[in-house]
């Protein structure tokens, strides 16, 4: 069994005065490996366990664990069409669950961005509905506080905070934005306001955590909800509540949620602000929690600042992963001792206990709200052009469905029907639990039908079921034109016949000429570890189609929901090129 690859910084527990304690700072990387120590796996898993806590103190329990979240966006469960996937609160809460089985108590706090509106979602219900199930998840796994973003304020934050009905009076989480100045337009069902300025939580154990959340500077030009107002200068209002804080009892431990970057320049004022600034402005602050780039990774190490005193947290995207800090409380001092987890298949929910599970009872109780709203059938005053309507010719372009194909390409029909593009409705009908139902939520059927976010395309299955699964025109695009011409060609008995609307159906040729690779060629392709050497196997002609479907297919075939798509391993599958048409 190989060792785990590790990185330390440790300092010496009498080294740095905090508060009257010394405080020693101890930070972990991990890889995945094998191991005794790991989490358990379910067997049919092909995801090797994280090695977890090996390296925390074995002889004692933590004081407390604090839970760190981040840029949900709305990302309530992983998809389930291909493995591995990543996130989902399921596996979330039941990571949480775990480390409280071993007695240790658990809180979190999450900087916010919980919500996310996507371009084919099809109503703002849906995606306040989702914003107060993922907050509801949160109440369930113990959090205590969450910070604002822009996607909150895109709801707007008062339909957001009207919608997460839970929070009454002390409950928690806490919505928290100590710089927004105007609080008392967002009430809460208290009478007091929604919005927590700070918190002082006290955990059974007696650790004492100090939590305020700010939104930097980078997110608060972003907003587009002009009610929410902010402090001109968020850096005073973090100070009077640390003043606060040093004012009364003394805390073991201070966060700062920073709703922003890790690293970001003002464009307008050449200054930096963003969570670096901060946590150097600020160096009482033991945790800064901050945001990472969009369709970025977390980091496996925080950022050690202020002389060691000081770890900035990234969180990555889409929740799928989150960080945990031990605090452990001694005679020398306090150590905090730093993990990162990644939300993997080995946190699965066991088949013997998913009845009554309360998350997954959340997430089912949710497609029902979206099947019973019929939000689905909303999307029809949402729908756009396809590029092929756009066209000032082909504007009159529609969906026709895979019968109308079938008529001239049967060679094709054939090649499609043995493939899985054929049961993609049915995958996500018959197929998918945790939740049942995603036939009828539009974040899915995007990727199972045909056009749904186009016109014409597919709206329900009872006024479009002639649209269902990955037919031909998900990837060739709407055909009734090329349909209408053809039969007219066929009606012709001599003359010439016109292929004028045949062309648009393959976008991805040159001015209607180029193919890609042979099939020995991409098997060769397939079988090269190196990417590099993988595509100079192309030729000029062959490179800009082979990049222009490999960006088409990844339109669904993406990182979160393929992680191992590659065109020249999947083509071969599906390959239909130069087959006998019909005459």
């Amino acid at each position: 069994m190989r060792p785990a690859t590790r990185l330390w910084v440790r300092l010496g527990a009498g080294a740095l005065a905090v508060a009257g304690f010394a405080l020693a700072l101890v930070f972990v990387y991990r890889h995945y490996v094998p191991s005794d120590q790991a989490v358990a796996a379910p067997p049919d898993t092909k995801v090797e366990p994280q090695i977890l806590f090996d390296t925390w103190p074995k002889d004692r329990q933590p004081d407390l664990v604090i839970v760190l979240s981040g840029q949900t966006y709305g990302y309530l469960q992983k998809c389930g069409c291909s493995f591995p996937q990543k996130g989902g609160l399921e596996r979330r809460y039941n990571f949480i669950e775990s480390m409280k089985a071993r007695g240790w108590e658990v809180i979190g706090l999450d900087v916010g961005d919980v919500p996310r509106p996507l371009p084919y979602s099809p109503t703002p219900q849906q995606t306040l509905t989702k914003y107060e199930v993922a907050m509801q998840a949160m109440k369930l796994m113990g959090y205590k506080a969450v910070g604002v973003g822009k996607e909150e304020m895109a709801l707007p934050l008062l339909e957001g905070l009207t919608k997460y009905s839970l929070q009454k009076g002390n409950e928690y989480p806490k919505v928290h934005a100590a710089n927004i100045i105007n609080p008392e337009d967002f009430p809460g069902s208290d009478g007091k306001s929604a919005i927590a300025e700070s918190d002082v939580l006290t955990s059974k154990g007696g650790v004492s955590v100090g939590v305020v959340s700010v939104v930097g500077h980078e997110v608060v030009q972003k907003s587009i909800d002009r009610s929410v107002k902010f402090a001109p200068d968020s850096g005073a209002i973090v100070g009077k509540v640390l003043q606060k804080w040093t004012d009364g009892a003394k805390h073991d431990v201070k966060v700062l949620l920073y709703q922003g970057p890790f690293a970001w320049t003002d464009p307008g004022t050449g200054k930096q602000v963003d969570a670096q600034s901060a946590a150097a402005g600020f160096p009482d602050f033991h945790i800064v929690l901050c945001k990472t780039p969009d369709d970025s990774d977390a980091p496996n190490m925080p950022t050690v600042v202020n002389g060691g005193k000081t770890m900035i947290c990234q969180v990555g995207q889409k929740g799928q992963s989150i960080s945990v800090v031990g605090i452990f409380k001694g005679p020398k001092g306090t150590e905090l001792y730093y993990q990162r987890v990644i939300m993997t298949e080995e946190f699965e929910t066991p088949d013997a206990i998913e009845k009554g599970h309360p998350i997954l009872k959340l997430l089912q109780d949710y497609s029902d709200t979206v099947r019973d709203n019929d939000y689905l059938s909303e999307m029809d005053k949402r729908k756009r052009l396809h590029a092929t309507q756009a066209l000032p010719k082909h504007n009159n372009a529609a969906f026709v469905g895979d019968a109308e194909c079938a008529n001239c390409h049967q060679a094709e029909m054939a090649v499609w029907k043995a493939s899985k593009h054929a049961q993609g409705y049915d995958a996500l009908a018959k197929v998918a639990k945790h939740p049942t139902g995603r036939n009828y939520d539009g974040e899915c059927i995007i990727c199972h039908t045909v056009g749904y976010d186009y016109k014409t395309g597919y709206l329900n299955e009872k006024m479009t079921a002639h649209l269902k699964n990955i037919q031909c025109e998900a990837c060739h695009g709407p055909a009734s034109l090329h349909v209408a011409e053809e039969n007219a060609n066929l009606k012709k008995r001599a003359g010439a016949h016109t292929h004028e609307f045949m062309a648009s159906l393959s976008p991805w040729k040159m001015k209607g000429k180029g193919a890609l690779p042979p099939l020995e060629k991409l098997a060769a392709m397939a079988a090269e570890k190196d990417p590099t050497k993988s595509e100079a196997m192309l030729t000029p002609a062959e490179q800009p189609v082979y990049l222009a479907i490999n960006q088409m297919c990844a339109r669904c075939h993406d990182i979160d929901n393929d992680p191992h798509f590659k065109l020249e391993v999947y083509w071969p599958k599906i390959s239909h090129t130069g087959l006998k048409a019909k005459k």
